[in-house]
């Protein structure tokens, strides 16, 4: 059977309790995951699991994890809003 080390997320958004789950490692044998948690641990990390590696739940973890990744590019109406805030901020004049 294999394991992977995951990593637990809470946090309070609009008065709701929402939690993320990352994927920490790749999928390995039980012993492999253990010590992978513990480095975690030894690093400071919190919440860390390992959990039993169910393909379909792994897979739609990932998914979920490359959409919270994925970077939005900036538009030029970005950047006109950002300079139009610093002007304000530091009262920049040309």
């Amino acid at each position: 059977m294999k394991y992977y080390v995951t990593r637990t997320d809470l946090k309070i958004v609009d008065g709701k309790l929402t939690g993320t789950e990352t994927i920490l490692t790749k999928p390995s044998s039980e012993d492999a995951a253990h010590e992978g948690a513990r480095r975690f641990r030894a690093l400071g990390t919190e919440n860390v699991h390992v959990v039993k590696h169910a393909a379909k739940r792994f897979k739609k973890l990932m998914r979920e994890q490359n959409k919270r990744r994925k970077e939005n590019p900036l538009t030029l109406t970005d950047i006109a809003q950002m300079s139009e805030q610093a002007e304000k901020e530091f009262n920049l004049t040309n």
